[in-house]
């Protein structure tokens, strides 16, 4: 029968010889990528105003002094009625937020007229009124999740996800009495969040981007907004949540490091600052030569509850376990990953369509892991590859995204017709592929692991998101016989039917113009 790589030689629909050996010059395409750059996402306030009284955070902000009738109106959304549990799902919108920069923590001004409605709730317990209230009753809050919950955190109050439950400092002006304090732009969000672990592209985008833009698009302040994201420093004294940004000094470096590279997907690719602000570290400052009036920064929209917005929600892993499959986080959700895949495109510069024709660029994601054994060698399925199409109608790339710009990544990903990686986190520059593209997913068929013990069952990670992700064509393929002919034979065939894919999908074009 011959060899593999030379017996399997494919037509096109057009019956074109595609057997011939491969060009790449992926390093001209990405030493060009740079001077492609543009500003990207609008900033909708002035920046370096003379008119402002200070700055916070990069963000200018103007005095406002001895103001009358302050009040916060709330919106919480997400309640489901489970006593110990529904503040995992809740998420709020404030109108006017502030953040004090002596206590380093949020603060909502609750109306003299609330009050007057919880003592009906007392006495009625099937009355509710958490929509529109700061409090559901006098005594309990309207608590919200900081941020994405992983189960493996437990739930003992001292060192699990409880840590998460958090609502802003509530006050009250009294009779009579005013408050001062410095004004961000109208157009400015604020949204504190607790970070996963944002050491990991994978959950920096879809467990505490993706939350934020999903609550934004809820409230619908998606247009038109500059947002201001602050990482949540945990205030119980406690070290912080295992793997998550304040684990330990070498997880917060590693977390700043990916937060500043990533940021422009939700910012723009001039951000107003580099690093990403917490609630322990940023910058107040007031026009020189004057002392602060007061500690309050106020917005007019603020934004928090992330626990059951991110890929994976309250009640599941990412793939690890059996039970992970047992329940879906993501259907219906296409539409919105494909918008939010936008969102983050246009803040850098980069279109969101692109036109799919030969020769298709197929992409090789290497190293896209830190663990060994998630790092595959992708040499045979290239050359076989390179052998079995013509140059003209397939151009084969391999990269090491980590080793690129975001931009670069970004860029590549948007003009890819068929991505093959290693699950994981570095799979996320996938998600920026142009519609009716492909995904060819390795995965370790007997990779799963139950309280840190192999099971030897598949660990299809992150499963749910991409399985969902419905501008994609997301296929599955096992890591064991990756190498075996059946296999091979196999990726080359799953090859050339999404490639005809492509074709067919043009060829039908002129039928409806």
């Amino acid at each position: 029968e011959g060899s593999l790589s030379s017996s399997l030689v494919f037509q096109s629909q057009q019956g074109r010889s595609l057997a011939s050996d491969n060009s790449n010059n992926h390093n001209d395409i990405v030493e060009g990528v740079m001077n492609l750059e543009k500003r990207g996402k609008l900033k909708y306030f002035t920046v370096n105003d003379d008119a402002a009284d200070g700055t916070f955070s990069g963000y200018p902000i103007y005095l406002k002094e001895n103001q009358k009738h302050v009040e916060t109106v709330p919106h919480c959304v997400g309640e489901n009625y489970q006593q110990d549990k529904s503040w995992m799902h809740r998420s709020c919108e404030f109108s006017f937020f502030c953040f004090d920069t002596a206590t380093k923590d949020y603060v909502v001004f609750q109306s003299p007229e609330e009050d007057k409605m919880y003592k009906h709730v007392e006495v009625r317990p099937f009355l509710d009124i958490s929509q529109s209230y700061l409090q559901q009753t006098k005594d309990k809050k309207n608590t919200v999740s900081l941020g994405g919950i992983n189960l493996k955190w437990g739930m003992r109050n001292e060192t699990g996800i409880p840590r998460l439950e958090w609502f802003p400092e509530i006050r009250r002006l009294g009779p009579g009495e005013t408050l001062s304090y410095y004004e961000l732009p109208p157009s400015v969000v604020m949204v504190p969040f607790h970070s996963m672990n944002a050491a990991n592209p994978g959950h920096l985008v879809w467990d505490d981007f993706l939350p934020i833009y999903t609550l934004l698009t809820m409230f619908q302040l998606e247009r038109r907004t500059d947002l201001l994201m602050m990482r949540y420093i945990l205030k119980d004294g406690v070290r912080g949540l295992w793997a998550s940004c304040d684990y330990t000094d070498e997880k917060k470096n590693d977390c700043k490091t990916m937060q500043r590279k990533f940021l422009p997907l939700m910012l723009g690719m001039d951000p107003v600052h580099k690093d990403m602000p917490t609630t322990e570290e940023f910058d107040f400052q007031v026009k020189q030569g004057t002392e602060p009036k007061s500690t309050l920064v106020c917005a007019a929209h603020g934004l928090a509850g992330m626990g059951a917005l991110t890929d994976h929600g309250t009640r599941k892993l990412h793939g690890w376990e059996d039970a992970d499959y047992e329940t879906t986080q993501n259907h219906g959700r296409g539409g919105m990953l494909y918008e939010f895949r936008n969102f983050m495109l246009n803040n850098i510069a980069i279109p969101t369509e692109y036109q799919q024709k030969p020769p298709f660029r197929i992409v090789f994601s290497e190293q896209s892991s830190n663990i060994g054994h998630r790092n595959l060698d992708f040499t045979l399925q290239k050359q076989m590859i390179q052998e079995s199409f013509n140059p003209s109608y397939v151009m084969v790339e391999s990269y090491v995204f980590s080793r690129l710009t975001l931009y670069q990544q970004l860029d590549i990903a948007s003009k890819t017709s068929i991505f093959i990686t290693t699950c994981g986190g570095g799979a996320v520059t996938s998600m920026f592929m142009p519609r009716g593209s492909s995904v060819l997913m390795y995965y370790l068929e007997y990779g799963g692991v139950v309280a840190g013990r192999q099971t030897g069952k598949p660990a299809r990670l992150d499963w749910d998101l991409f399985n969902n992700m419905a501008h994609l064509k997301v296929h599955w393929l096992p890591v064991g016989t990756m190498h075996e002919e059946s296999d091979l034979r196999a990726f080359l065939f799953l090859i050339q039917h999404e490639l005809d894919g492509l074709i067919r999908e043009k060829s039908y074009d002129h039928f409806f113009n």
